[in-house]
């Protein structure tokens, strides 16, 4: 489906973000940048972002998307960008120069890394290392390397810092992305310490909004759906995990600074360190919804789906605010308001 012109919500989150790098974004000037998983959520608000910026900039940047369009199959939603289809876990090489590489792919949905877990393992490890590879060929200015607040697994410390080495399975159902994450953090780390390659880590704490597309199978989509369609919100325990939601365009401002402000060989937790239970986002998605829906706990069919599934999730944002002034500022109603209206305008 292609994306309605009238958005408001996706403009003026694009505006929150340009808002924030304002001090920051005329580095990107007259620059080659390779936005990798271009097509999926986050890689959408990182193109729209860099056009955004490119109407500001006196010399605009050229922006390439490569994408293998697993999650997504259109290609043609932007202008004035270069589109290559590629499976980054096969070796491959960008003609010209590169100033900047923003690595956001990856299967990240349950349900797809389920279905593709030795296609998940090759994009998250192979897959960087191709583009580690490639950001030493090119001696580029800076890397951004998208891991995952799954690396942690079962934290033992709540808020969670970097250092924390997390408890995750090798085995078990999720293990497919959690631990090639984790390798792909690895293989950064060691390019970084071997050959000086700029790249910096974001581990994302579940970030949501628009272009998070409602079969993903994560939770906000998952009510999200079910309230749409005026249908039984299932919750598949008994409501008291939490996790911490943030919003795109918070996340968005963390990652840009991350790239820009940090030094080389940071890695970051990004997110909210506003802990919510699943049965409050429930509530409120039923409450910013308006509908009288039923919220029910059942424990699901399928036998993997509370294993190795950790019952709290908070990220510490000390460091990543001493090294860029990072700070959150969209609260969760306020959020899922916005998700909701955005989904409400865009459905097929």
């Amino acid at each position: 489906m292609m994306e309605k012109l009238s958005n408001e919500i996706v403009s003026e989150d694009i505006k929150i973000i340009v808002d924030d790098l304002k001090d920051h974004y005329n580095v990107f000037e007259n620059k080659r940048i390779l936005v990798v998983g271009g097509r999926g959520f986050l890689g959408t608000y990182f193109v729209k972002t860099l056009l955004e910026i490119n109407n500001l900039i006196e010399k605009p940047c050229k922006i390439i998307v490569v994408d293998n369009l697993i999650t997504s199959k259109d290609k043609d939603l932007y202008n004035d960008v270069d589109f290559l289809e590629k499976d980054i876990s096969e070796k491959f090489d960008i003609a010209g120069e590169l100033d900047y590489i923003i690595h956001a792919a990856s299967i990240a949905s349950p349900p797809m890394y389920r279905k593709f877990p030795i296609k998940t393992v090759d994009v998250n490890y192979q897959g960087t290392r191709n583009l580690l590879e490639l950001a030493k060929e090119k001696k580029i200015s800076g890397m951004l390397y998208l891991s995952s607040s799954e690396i942690y697994g079962e934290p033992q410390i709540i808020p969670t810092p970097e250092s924390c080495v997390g408890q995750v399975s090798a085995t078990g159902p999720r293990a497919c992305y959690d631990e090639s994450k984790r390798l792909g953090e690895t293989i950064s780390i060691l390019y970084h310490q071997e050959f000086n390659v700029p790249v910096k880590i974001a581990r994302p704490f579940n970030v949501y909004g628009p272009y998070l597309n409602l079969n993903d199978g994560r939770v906000i989509p998952d009510f999200m759906k079910n309230s749409l369609e005026n249908s039984e919100i299932i919750i598949h325990s008994d409501g008291k995990p939490t996790r911490s939601f943030c919003y795109i365009s918070d996340a968005m401002k963390a990652f840009f600074r991350l790239l820009l402000i940090a030094p080389n060989g940071s890695i970051c937790n990004v997110g909210n360190d506003e802990e919510i239970s699943i049965i409050h986002v429930a509530e409120t998605i039923k409450k910013i919804l308006d509908n009288e829906i039923k919220i029910s706990l059942k424990e699901s069919t399928d036998p993997n789906y509370v294993v190795d599934n950790p019952q709290r999730r908070c990220p510490d944002l000390k460091l990543i605010e001493k090294l860029t002034g990072y700070r959150p500022s969209i609260k969760f109603e306020r959020g899922i308001s916005r998700l909701s209206r955005w989904y409400m305008d865009n459905r097929s």
